[in-house]
């Protein structure tokens, strides 16, 4: 071990200290003590060191050396070195160790940085990952690993509320035909026509890794992710223009094979999410420079925004935005409080009071699945403008270009 045995435990201490730091001012960790009961307590082990915390809605103590009876979830960072950088406050992410069905079992990994790799069209960078956590709940207040960033500990390198970077920015394009046709077509449609017959390359993904990884069985699994832009050129690996990503495989396709995707995801009742996510090129050892487009197509029981929003902190993505101009509403004379609209919102947008179904506007981000599934039309989404269209396509091209950078050189 790195640190001696004193300094080691210093280092815990300092942590359990400014976690109660944490615990006592923050106004986003008194929202998410509610998500517990009120109580939380937690068993560390730091590479064979001792340590618990006992979160209350007004109360914290800890203590170092001993474990804790009936723990809520135990925690244990057995590698020294990286036990020491958690303990220091480094940011070690939240990589979940590929597992459907966790069973009160987390897995986490640690991305400690890229190496090259040759493939067919030369150099590839590839994450170096270490497994560095694991944690077991014993009672359903801990059945998701992004539960864990609930806890103090894990807020320490993490401004709460800044979550999301100025330069990144993506919306969710609603498919609901209540909102009408933009040049005939529907607008998600519109938006990513735009961007596809602009496009320097196109890769589509071959199969969706949210629905794979829980095997969902409500949408196509096969209608995976499309990534735009120059920046994605180095991710083909082949001269057959394809490459893996992860444990799927996805290739570089025509215009026409794009637009067909968008088609394919907008009849299977897919939301069409696009913008710019520096975090998803830098997973794939991608330096974003602003050329790099991501668009997904997320059902509501699968999508991992939606799963890092309804089990993560209370804390709004601010990275993720509603479309200017769209509104949705709820008419509770009509609302029969059948709470469909709640389940439905992966956002944390929707609650029930008084059997009513209530929006929250800040956390709302118009998806409009809420409206897809109300049976007596009590909820409605509504765009004040078609030109929002155009104003939406502007806002992404501020975020990323997706041409091709040399012909505009040129």
């Amino acid at each position: 071990m790195e640190e001696n045995e004193e300094d080691f435990k210093l280092l815990i201490r300092k942590m359990m200290k400014d976690s109660g730091r944490i615990a006592r001012r923050s106004p986003i960790f008194k929202k998410d003590i509610k998500d517990f009961d009120g109580i939380a307590k937690v068993q560390w082990n730091f590479a064979g060191t001792y340590a618990y915390q006992i979160y209350e809605t007004d109360n914290y103590t800890f203590n170092i050396g001993e474990k804790i009876e009936d723990p809520d979830v135990a925690i244990r960072i057995l590698n020294p070195e990286l036990a020491t950088k958690f303990l220091k406050g480094e940011d070690m992410g939240l990589n979940v160790a590929s597992r459907r069905d966790y069973k009160g079992r987390f897995k986490l990994e640690y991305v400690a940085g890229h190496k090259e790799v040759e493939t067919h069209r030369g150099k590839k960078k590839q994450r170096i990952v270490q497994r560095y956590l694991t944690a077991r709940a014993f009672n359903d207040k801990f059945v998701h690993p992004y539960n864990l960033l609930k806890l103090p500990p894990f807020q320490r390198s993490i401004k709460m509320d800044e979550i999301g970077k100025k330069e990144e920015y993506g919306v969710y394009v609603p498919i609901n035909q209540s909102l009408g046709t933009y040049e005939d077509k529907v607008i998600p449609y519109k938006v990513f026509e735009h961007f596809i017959e602009r496009t320097s390359n196109i890769i589509l993904v071959n199969t969706c890794g949210c629905r794979a990884f829980h095997d969902c069985q409500n949408h196509d699994h096969s209608l995976g992710c499309m990534y735009m832009g120059d920046e994605t050129i180095p991710l083909l690996e082949t001269e057959e223009h394809k490459f893996k990503i992860w444990d799927h495989q996805g290739t570089s396709v025509t215009k026409e094979e794009a637009l067909e995707r968008v088609r394919r995801a907008i009849d299977d009742g897919l939301i069409p999410l696009l913008g710019r996510s520096i975090g998803e090129a830098s997973s794939y050892g991608i330096k974003d420079e602003g050329h790099f487009l991501s668009c997904c197509f997320c059902c509501s029981c699968c999508c991992v925004n939606g799963r890092a929003v309804t089990q993560g902190p209370n804390v709004k993505m601010n990275q993720l935005a509603r479309i200017d101009g769209v509104s949705v509403s709820v008419d509770e004379d009509l609302c029969i409080g059948c709470s469909k609209c709640v389940e439905v919102c992966v956002f944390k947008g929707r609650e029930m009071i008084n059997e009513k179904a209530k929006i929250d506007q800040e956390r709302c981000l118009g998806c409009g699945r809420c409206a897809e599934v109300c049976p007596t039309g009590a909820t409605t989404i509504d765009i004040d403008d078609m030109t929002v269209v155009d104003d939406l396509i502007g806002k992404i091209e501020k975020f990323v270009d997706v041409r091709d950078q040399k012909a505009l050189a040129d």
